[in-house]
């Protein structure tokens, strides 16, 4: 209920008690006059009677003067009009209508008492006065008219008792009124009004707050760009510096190239921090769980950064407990970011002393929990800073960022990375003594089999399987021989891929809804060519029943449980029977013709040569308007088309490709843009395929190779 209609309806009822309070007293003041002229009346009657008995009586009546007579005559006048209108009032009284009417009623005395003074009237020189009426009758009559005026009088007190009952009750209800309207109206309406106010207050104060922390991001945002700038402008003067020396002096160029390729890593890795932190505040980043080699991945983390603290002239520690387990199930590219950032920080932020770093299991709320500690003996955080620092932007004294260099990122995407992964970052610190970081992280033991490195493969395999810890574990035998695994949880989820871009299909035979026989003969009807090898696997090969023609599909068959040297062999005879003709290749390519649609002229000089190399035939465009004409009058085999282009982009060009010109070229995005959506939207215009910049060499010959069913690359 609202506030104005509270205080209309208080109002209205407020003006409802009064307006009857006026009313009845409008009519008591009304009834009261009648009463009070009635009264008078009767009084009158009172005493006119005692009059006409008086002047009927008096010795000068019979006088020749008529002076007396005529004033008989007017004062009979009087008492029979006032007579006349008492015994007709419409509301007379019970008691009153009774004196006048029951048996010996006094009407009938009046009017006999008026017949007597009336005929005393009609006595002419007469010679002594003779009253026409009786002691006794007078005094009769006169306790009569008496009894009249009193019951006027009671009738007339009587209704003004009644109305001031009435007001009484009218001001109690008013006072009860006036109690509900204060309880329910005026005290809900205060406390609306209060709430209201300290509503308007709280706002206040939450504007002001959210101004100062607007101020303050503002500025924390302006002093991470300005560090932004001197990160990303080092590694950029460090990279065209490099590029520029090998230009002069060409017989150190290997030297200069390879350090410019490191500051060209080191600016990368300043981009992958942005787009990480993008990424996660646009809930865009997953992290898997997947079996982790937890040793191996300590090992590799602590390698480096002991480089690192050597360098710098520090000493590193590294314990681990004794207990824990050899794998365990998470994110192995996440932890290692979240360990070297870590790790890296002490080491920036700590000039003498040591870097420890130390890995313990424990539980925390009953969960068993691996927590890794990171302590070094550097310059430390004041106390006040220490909430701060998670912060995106922020570091614990912008004079670090002067000091050190850095951005302010890498705290607040480790702890972001932490809480995705179920865990959590807190940190302890001593101004000036040094900081202890602890990472603690759900821990589930898990198992993965021994890894081999092998020589390189060109393969792509597609394995379909429902049973996922043996899709890991080909995964992982596939990955240590270098071929490309793409793993299904079901026949359907492969089907809704792209079947025709594998070179190897392992395929489990007993599957729920989809077995494996039956994916072989949707496959077959697909009319894939090449068709993959396919490798059947199963724990009841015994049960294999299918028409031969489905056998013939069928390249090898393993049984469950896999023997890993029976399938790895199989595995090598099937990369070295794959490894083309190098001479053969580049007579492919040769026949091939490939569209760039490219507005920066280093990126397309890139591709031309990566391109060319191989013997690609290229035409180079600058924008999109410029591809589509092109494909208006060429036809090509391949199009690598750039998103963000002038005068049109990619995302129009395709479109108009596909939908208006009715071009089936494939066409590969070549973006900088690395999120899921711009993919989509890629796709959704018509594109094939997905490459981001920095672009690799052999991601772009897979796809034309994928794409144009060619052996190049």
């Amino acid at each position: 209920m609202s506030i104005r209609f509270r205080y209309i309806v208080a109002l209205t009822l407020i003006a409802c008690l009064v307006t009857l309070s006026f009313f009845s007293m409008t009519g008591l003041f009304s009834s009261q006059r009648n009463d009070a002229e009635v009264i008078n009346i009767a009084g009158q009657q009172r005493m006119l009677s005692q009059r006409i008995a008086l002047i009927s009586a008096h010795p000068s009546f019979c006088d020749s003067s008529a002076s007396t007579q005529q004033m008989l005559a007017s004062t009979l006048d009087t008492f029979i009009s006032n007579h006349t209108r008492l015994t007709q009032l419409t509301s007379l009284p019970k008691q009153v209508e009774q004196l006048y009417f029951s048996p010996g009623n006094l009407d009938t005395e009046v009017k006999q008492y008026i017949q007597q003074a009336q005929s005393r009237l009609t006595q002419v020189n007469c010679m002594q006065p003779t009253s026409p009426f009786t002691l006794d009758q007078v005094s009769n009559l006169l306790a009569k008219l008496n009894e009249v005026v009193y019951q006027f009088e009671l009738h007339a007190k009587r209704r003004v008792d009644k109305v001031a009952n009435i007001e009484l009750f009218l001001w109690l209800g008013t006072l009860v009124l006036l109690l509900l309207e204060a309880t329910f109206i005026f005290s809900p309406m205060r406390k609306a009004i209060e709430s209201t106010i300290a509503s308007l207050k709280q706002s206040h104060l939450e504007a002001k707050t959210a101004m100062d922390e607007a101020k303050a991001a503002s500025q924390a945002k302006s002093d991470f760009l300005s560090s932004m700038s001197h990160e990303l402008r080092t590694p950029m003067n460090g990279l065209f510096g490099m590029i520029e020396l090998a230009l002069d002096t060409p017989e150190k160029s290997e030297s200069y190239l390879k350090k410019a390729k490191a500051a060209g890593r080191q600016l990368l890795s300043l981009i992958n921090d942005i787009l990480d932190l993008s990424k996660i505040e646009a809930g865009k980043i997953k992290v898997e769980k997947s079996p982790v080699d937890l040793l191996q991945l300590m090992d590799d983390v602590v390698t480096i950064q002991r480089v690192y603290c050597v360098n710098k002239g520090l000493t590193f520690n590294y314990c681990k407990s004794a207990t824990l387990p050899h794998i365990i199930e998470g994110d192995s590219t996440r932890i290692a970011q979240i360990l070297h950032n870590l790790l890296s920080n002490a080491i920036k932020f700590t000039e003498s002393g040591a870097v420890s770093l130390a890995v313990n299991e424990t539980h925390i709320d009953d969960k068993p929990t691996i927590v890794f500690t990171v302590t070094d003996t550097g310059i430390g955080i004041a106390d006040e800073k220490l909430s701060a620092i998670f912060q995106k932007f922020e570091q614990a004294d912008q004079s670090t960022t002067r000091l050190y260099g850095g951005t302010g990122l890498g705290l607040s995407i480790a702890k972001r990375l932490a809480v995705l992964m179920e865990g959590d970052i807190s940190v302890s610190s001593t101004l000036g003594k040094g900081s202890e970081f602890t990472v603690s992280l759900p821990l589930i033991e898990a198992n993965l089999p021994p890894l081999e490195v092998n020589e390189v493969a060109s393969l792509r395999c597609a394995v379909v399987d429902d049973l996922q810890t043996s899709r890991e574990y080909l995964q992982h035998v596939l990955t240590a021989m270098a071929i490309q695994p793409t793993t299904f949880a079901s026949a359907d989820a492969f089907l809704d891929d792209h079947p025709e871009q594998f070179d190897l299909l392992i395929v489990d035979l007993a599957m729920p809804n989809k077995s494996g026989v039956d994916l072989l003969r949707e496959m077959a009807h697909l009319n894939i060519y090449p068709f993959p090898r396919v490798m059947l696997i199963s724990a009841e090969l015994e049960l294999l029943d299918c028409e031969q023609e489905i056998r013939r599909l069928i390249w090898k068959t393993h049984a469950k449980p896999i023997n890993r040297r029976e399938l790895e062999a199989d595995l090598t005879k099937l990369i070295n029977n794959d490894t083309p003709d190098n001479t053969a290749q580049r007579s492919k390519a040769q026949k091939m013709r490939v569209l760039i649609a490219e507005d920066n002229d280093i990126n397309s000089e890139i591709v031309k040569a990566m391109l060319e190399a191989e013997g690609f035939k290229t035409l180079h465009v600058k924008d999109g308007e410029q591809a589509v004409a092109a494909c208006s009058k060429h036809k090509f085999d391949f199009i690598l088309m750039d998103c963000n282009m002038p005068v049109m982009d990619g995302i129009m060009a395709s479109n108009i490709i596909r939908n208006e010109l009715k071009v089936s070229t494939p066409i590969a995005a070549l973006t900088a843009n690395v999120f899921p959506e711009d993919k989509e939207e890629c796709l959704k215009a018509g594109m094939n395929d997905f490459l981001t910049k920095p672009l690799n060499k052999g991601a772009l010959l897979a796809s034309i190779r994928l794409h144009t069913q060619s052996d190049v690359g």
